[in-house]
């Protein structure tokens, strides 16, 4: 509509340049009014027609207005301010997690196209979830003409960007950085909600979470003596777990226990020395690939000393519950806080 307008003006100027050499030339590139005001009376009546068919009436003026005032503009997880499609009926997922979301808010029909770590994700057809993202065909996907890519990332700009051959076809792409905190799942769920038009569906997704934190967050308030707990992650011989500022270690705290490596940050890679001196209560692990049976940790040399070992409290818990942030962390949770303390999550 802008085109049309400016256009329509500079073909006004025109008239109205050749009727007078005294005639203002200006106008602005926002398609501004054109002053006439040196204009004779009956100059401007001989011409009255042509300007009139080429000036926007009102109506087209107001019309262009409503369709600005159309367009919604919301903040993305990185704190951008991106601009929200009228509509979306083809979606490629990079990330389970992404994947759990969008079937979340009944968009799983939607996915033409998903990661292979997606195939377990309920309503995603398993037939799509065959792109590899460490090493995408950019190619294949301008292929398909999604109308959205949901990369779980951080977004990079210029020749670093490896998606800007995608955004150039004129795929929409945004990016939902790799949440570590139950705050920052409920803020991605809030994003795509928004963002696809499921807003109802993201707050009911969201409630749930709060309901979930505020039900083992009351039965916490009556634990007295602390259950100390070692969150395996990674099997033996390359063990690795979490510490602080993750949402593995912030739902151990919720739930009243104590992360025998919360006083580390991130995800590490740990030692069987440092999980013998700490001798956990409880032993969880979410490991999980064809072949493991975690119940070698029961027999690792020197780890018969540890009470957790000693009293048989060594379990598994949900590998996608406890490693993926959407809304099925919910299930995480009360696994996790099923297996430290049975007696209260009878």
């Amino acid at each position: 509509m802008k085109i049309k307008r400016i256009a329509a003006l500079i073909a006004a100027a025109a008239i109205v340049s050749g009727m007078t050499s005294c005639a203002n030339k200006n106008y602005t590139p926002e398609g501004g009014e054109i002053t006439t005001s040196e204009i004779t009376a009956s100059e401007t009546f001989t011409e009255t027609a042509e300007v009139s068919e080429a000036v926007p009436t009102p109506s087209e003026e107001a019309a262009e207005t409503d369709a600005d005032a159309d367009v919604l503009m919301i903040t993305d997880r990185e704190g951008k301010e991106v601009e929200v499609p009228s509509s979306i009926n083809t979606i490629v997922s990079a990330a389970p997690s992404i994947s759990e979301i969008l079937s979340g808010l009944g968009l799983a029909g939607k996915v033409i196209a998903a990661d292979i770590y997606s195939a377990d994700v309920e309503g995603i057809d398993p037939a799509v979830c065959t792109l590899d993202f460490y090493n995408l065909s950019i190619e294949e996907l301008t292929a398909m003409s999604p109308d959205l890519v949901i990369i779980n990332g951080i977004s990079m700009d210029g020749a670093d960007d490896p998606y800007a051959a995608l955004k150039d076809a004129g795929v929409n792409v945004i990016y939902i950085p790799t949440s570590s905190s139950l705050e920052s799942v409920k803020m991605d769920i809030e994003f795509l909600a928004k963002y696809t038009g499921s807003d109802d569906k993201g707050a009911e997704m969201i409630a749930k979470i709060d309901e979930a934190i505020a039900d083992v967050t009351a039965k916490a308030s009556g634990i007295t003596e602390k259950k100390k707990v070692y969150f395996e992650i990674g099997a033996a011989p390359y063990l690795y777990t979490c510490g602080s500022g993750t949402f593995i270690d912030e739902i151990l705290d919720l739930i009243g226990a104590e992360n025998i490596y919360g006083g580390e940050e991130g995800w590490i890679s740990n030692s069987e020395e440092t999980v013998i001196a700490a001798d956990p209560d409880v032993i969880l692990t979410n490991v999980a690939y064809d072949g493991y049976d975690f119940n070698e940790i029961k027999t690792r040399a020197g780890w018969e000393g540890i009470a957790a070992v000693r009293n048989g409290e060594v379990y598994y818990v949900d590998s996608n519950a406890t490693s993926r942030a959407s809304q099925n962390i919910v299930n995480g949770i009360y696994e996790v806080a099923k297996a430290v303390y049975p007696d209260i999550y009878e």
